[in-house]
């Protein structure tokens, strides 16, 4: 089908939604389509509804839809458009989503974002829901999750409020996010998996469900290795289908790390050194792992984890898990906890 044939197509399926330059809602395009056409088509077609709309409301809401449908190479486009509209909700709307979408493809320091949030006086209900939401991303990225769960509540209210119907099952969506991630931290796996599920189910964001399955994967690693390896497998599907990145980390760091605190370790492969190190610890070749874990400057937690547990350094296993609890992230904390616990009846037998 030659472009032109292709526009005049779209052109007549869009005809009932644009009446002498007036729109309908985009919540009334998107349940039409959804109804009338196969998902995926149906998403491009509100997509392509989305870029065309002259509707200053649909505009500014076309970037929600764009984002939560993994539309990524066309949001900047709409956040260009919405950056120079007269409406200042608009305006920020593109404020917004131009942060979200540096979250993804590169490091922006937190601390610009909350002070950014906290400079902004929202001009509607939806505003005020996505200032909420950047500042507990942002709480976080910090690894502050306690300050970042105080804002919890507000931001129920929040959504609670919101009567668009389009907007509010996003919201939603976003909200059943944060509790899958909140339960995860906090060691409460079988409500964190319940909200993974609904959204692997539910969400049209392949780039968000790509990473589901990786945390699903990692609620499984000390209960079911088959279950864990088969969410690294789903994530890679996805990310290979979808052209992400993600396929290599999972690979080369999760499907590793998962393997070597079980212990396993045949026909499992990384040229990652550190996680070369953690398998290194399970094949039993403690020298080996100790050499490359000793000289990394500034480790992370889980770095640590790896060398206490390859020295049996209790001292090393305690500042790490004190750590990981202080920070909020139970689950973790039990990897040093089960170190610990492995030592003092090593000592008692």
């Amino acid at each position: 089908m030659s472009n032109t044939e292709r526009c005049c197509n779209v052109d007549v399926i869009f005809e009932p939604f644009r009446n002498n330059g007036n729109e309908s809602s985009l919540y009334m395009v998107y349940k039409t389509l959804t109804s009338q056409y196969e998902l995926n088509q149906a998403l491009h077609l509100v997509k392509e509804f989305c870029l065309s709309s002259t509707s200053e409301e649909n505009q500014r809401k076309s970037l929600e839809f764009l984002y939560s449908s993994s539309f990524f190479e066309d949001i900047n486009k709409m956040i260009e458009h919405n950056r120079i509209s007269e409406v200042l909700e608009n305006r920020q709307w593109a404020d917004i989503f131009e942060i979200m979408i540096n979250r993804k493809r590169e490091h922006v320091d937190p601390y610009t974002i909350l002070k950014k949030m906290e400079r902004m006086k929202p001009e509607s209900q939806e505003v005020e829901v996505y200032k909420t939401l950047l500042t507990i991303y942002s709480y976080y990225d910090l690894r502050e999750t306690g300050k970042g769960a105080s804002y919890f509540t507000r931001l129920i209210d929040q959504v609670n409020a919101i009567e668009d119907p389009l907007m509010e099952m996003y919201f939603q969506e976003r909200l059943d996010d944060f509790w899958f991630y909140y339960h995860f931290y906090r060691n409460e796996l079988i409500l964190s998996r319940r909200y993974g599920f609904r959204l692997v189910k539910n969400s049209n964001n392949s780039f968000k469900v790509c990473g589901i399955h990786v945390v699903l994967a990692l609620t499984y690693m000390l209960e079911d290795y088959d279950q864990a390896m088969y969410h690294c497998h789903e994530a890679i599907a996805i990310s290979d289908r979808n052209g992400y990145r993600f396929s290599h980390s999972i690979r080369e760091l999760n499907i590793p790390f998962i393997s070597a605190v079980n212990g396993i370790y045949e026909g499992i492969q990384t040229s990652d050194p550190v996680e070369n190190a953690h398998l290194s610890i399970a094949k039993g070749n403690i020298d080996e792992a100790v050499e490359v874990l000793s000289k990394i400057e500034n480790p992370s937690k889980l770095q640590q984890y790896y060398l206490g547990k390859a020295l049996g350094d209790v001292e090393i296993l305690n500042k790490v898990y004190n750590e990981f609890i202080k920070e909020g992230h139970f689950f973790f904390a039990k990897l040093p906890l089960m170190e610990l616990r492995k030592l003092k009846e090593n000592q008692n037998h």
